[in-house]
């Protein structure tokens, strides 16, 4: 497995090397860059012995690039387990025993999404778009929730240190929860406001943050909010370290299941509905091939 990973890695190595000299001697002409562009972006953590856990994290970013009109597509997600060992010592006394140890490993994080739009240019200042979006977000209480989307946007500033962008558009969601609420709709029309900030800060350092806000026009109390604030430090040209922070905030969060229990923590076989936390956050240190 290390041998294959080992020649993959070569493979992609290479290969960025190539169409980064592409790039290079394309940007050195003057030309607005055209075609295809893609961005990787891998997460992992693992730890092992007296504790054991593993977070693996994906994102991908494909996009193709006209004169006046761009497609792309986005696809990711990050998945988190940990292991709880519990030791007994069984025996009769502290010279005479044996040691016994069960394992359990859990999910404690995952979430996964995929997501396109095409973007046109009517002009230098305003676009016209449409798109659509799924999310999986278990621990959020979101089983699937997939989005399609439709508006305009403004471009307010687009140099070679800063772009800034604002769009708005009509949806409508078909969402399924983990546990179900019986008092709100499954399928609603919905607006959302986005806005898109990209800065060079440095020669090697950008800075991205884009906001995503929706609200639910069905249920007016369910304001979603998604901010990804992200630095792309670049370690050559094809390859950088991106450290990023992803706020999830749900002013009327989805719903779970809780099991109800006596006085003396006697089960009573039944269980109540309580609401999730407004705000989940995601923090990732990731490594980015750029091609």
């Amino acid at each position: 497995m290390i041998r294959i990973a080992r020649k993959a890695a070569a493979v992609a190595l290479a290969t960025a090397a190539t169409l980064t000299l592409a790039v290079n001697a394309r940007a050195q002409t003057g030309e607005k860059e055209l075609g295809w562009f893609f961005t990787g972006e891998l997460t992992a953590v693992w730890a092992a012995g007296n504790s054991q856990s593993n977070t693996f994290g994906l994102a991908s970013s494909l996009r193709y690039v006209w004169k006046r009109a761009q497609v792309k597509f986005e696809a990711g997600g990050v998945r988190a387990e940990s292991s709880l060992t519990t030791r007994t010592a069984i025996g009769t006394s502290p010279e005479d025993f044996t040691l016994e140890e069960e394992t359990v490993t859990r999910k404690t994080a995952e979430a996964y999404y995929t997501r396109g739009r095409y973007d046109y240019n009517v002009s230098r200042r305003f676009f016209v778009f449409g798109g659509a979006d799924w999310l999986r977000n278990t621990f959020a209480g979101i089983d699937s929730r997939f989005l399609v989307a439709a508006g305009a946007g403004n471009t307010w500033l687009d140099t070679d240190r800063t772009r800034f962008k604002t769009d708005y558009s009509a949806t409508y969601t078909f969402q399924e929860d983990v546990v179900d609420n019986p008092f709100l709709k499954r399928n609603f029309a919905g607006a959302r406001l986005t806005y898109d900030f990209w800065s060079k800060l440095t020669s090697t350092a950008d800075f991205t943050s884009v906001l995503i806000a929706d609200w639910n026009l069905d249920n007016t109390d369910d304001i979603r909010l998604d901010l990804t604030n992200a630095l792309s430090i670049a370690i050559s040209s094809a390859l950088a370290l991106k450290p990023s922070l992803q706020l999830l905030w749900r002013n009327d969060p989805a719903l779970t299941e809780v099991a109800l229990v006596e006085s003396d923590g006697t089960p009573t076989g039944e269980s109540v509905r309580v609401a999730l936390e407004k705000l989940d956050s995601f923090f990732t240190l990731a490594l980015v091939l750029k091609l």
